[in-house]
């Protein structure tokens, strides 16, 4: 069933700025297309020139569509006869990184699906669905069993704190693209962006901070008018905002670390009373005292694999928390895990989207691999390998370099050999 022009679903812009509407960046477009073609009178010309510098600053406002879940109980979902209930198809979210205001911004498209009182619905054609008389199957703003209005009740968590709670009608001010009595919509074929003949409610909060190391658990919630105040739409989400500038020191303080643990226990192996300036003695444990060994335990291999451990448990399929894995994602370094692609040959993937975190995987290792910025996991494995394949080598060639500086030096310098067993394979 189409809706009427003047019900059609204004962009987000237009929600963010009080349900005004503003020209789209597509006709704005065409617009300046057009304005290039004109004659080249002088006031035209200037015109022309303001439009274009119009449509350069125009930035626009979009949103991602994130993973979601039904709410309602399954008792009442699944329900036969199916009870009046509305179901959640897509939800977008944008959370603003740059202004100080912070707004979240949470889209939820739905359709109507059951009835309220146990009747035989009309078939998708059936003209009763457009008679406004008709009211089975449909979601009503004023119920006379009740007395009350539909309401819409959206709020949002940060653990037990909620900085953002709103009850409003649902037919009056919360919803989008439709009207009450509000009816199914049938031909809602499958869509690739969710701009198409669904309704939606939305959710607009101003959370004033950044939210950065934390997630926003957001709920909405559709309560029906009747005696009994009884939810049919129920759509809950986590939307990850950006780390900002939190995501180079969670990269780089764990690299320090593991420098300095490597400095401490090079000069450790050399300078205490028990070290040796021999690079072939203080580069292995083979021979050495056992308090220099307790000295230099753990050292640089053991640091190494903490990091490791704390990075791959972001590859787990359980249920953390949504700001974990991108927190985790910053050491991915330490399992030589980067945004390359040598077997799938994807562009990559951008898990910052409109301000948070986003991801589209079933299992945490394909999450994890998409927040590093692969964006299929069979990457994973060949790329590690061909890094540890070129750290060998270049360790490889470093050390055949060191040893043939060292034969040089030896051969000017016209010194014999003391000790004449094979270091080079050995060592290298």
């Amino acid at each position: 069933m189409k809706s009427s022009p003047s019900l059609e679903r204004p962009t987000i812009r237009s929600l963010h700025q009080g349900g005004s509407r503003y020209p789209s960046p597509r006709s704005l477009t065409m617009d300046c297309g057009r304005t290039s073609r004109m004659r080249p009178l002088p006031s035209r010309s200037f015109a022309a020139l303001l439009v274009l510098l119009v449509c350069l600053l125009i930035r626009p406002v979009s949103a991602v569509l994130i993973p979601f879940d039904n709410c309602l109980p399954d008792s009442y979902r699944n329900f036969n006869p199916l009870p009046l209930q509305w179901n959640p198809v897509y939800i977008d979210a944008r959370f603003d990184t740059e202004n100080p205001d912070h707004s979240l911004q949470i889209i939820v498209w739905g359709n109507v699906a059951g009835s309220y009182r146990d009747v035989t619905l009309p078939p998708p054609n059936d003209p009763l669905w457009v008679d406004p008389n008709y009211t089975d199957g449909k979601i009503l703003d004023f119920t006379r069993q009740g007395n009350k209005v539909t309401t819409l009740a959206s709020k949002v968590n940060v653990l037990t704190y909620e900085p953002f709670s709103n009850v409003s009608s649902f037919c009056d001010y919360s919803l989008v693209n439709g009207s009450c009595p509000l009816s199914p919509v049938f031909n809602n074929t499958t869509i690739a962006i969710p701009y198409g003949n669904l309704p939606s409610v939305n959710l607009t909060a101003n959370m004033g901070s950044s939210y950065a190391f934390a997630s926003l658990a957001a709920t909405l919630q559709i309560i029906y008018g009747d005696e009994l105040a009884t939810h049919i739409g129920c759509a809950s989400a986590t939307v990850t905002p950006d780390l900002g500038g939190i995501h180079g020191l969670l990269r780089y303080l764990p690299l320090v670390v593991l420098l300095f643990v490597g400095f401490a226990t090079m000069f450790a192996s050399v300078f205490s009373p028990w070290g040796s300036t021999d690079i072939f003695h203080w580069t292995a444990n083979y021979g050495r005292d056992a308090d220099l060994l307790r000295l230099v335990t753990p050292g640089f291999g053991d640091c190494l694999q903490y990091i490791q451990f704390v990075a791959l448990t972001g590859g787990l399929t359980l249920n953390y928390p949504g700001f974990y894995q991108p927190v985790v994602s910053q050491v991915s370094w330490s399992a030589l895990m980067f945004n390359e692609s040598f077997v799938s040959k994807s562009p990559g993937w951008q898990s910052i989207q409109d301000g948070i975190y986003v991801t589209n995987g079933s299992y945490g290792l394909h999450r994890y691999a998409q927040m590093v910025g692969m964006a299929d996991v069979e990457d994973i494995w060949a790329g590690t390998m061909v890094w540890v394949c070129v750290i060998v080598a270049a360790l490889f060639v470093l050390i055949q370099i060191g040893f043939f500086c060292r034969w040089v030096l030896r051969f000017i310098s016209d010194t014999p050999e003391e000790d004449l067993r094979a270091k080079n394979i050995p060592f290298s």
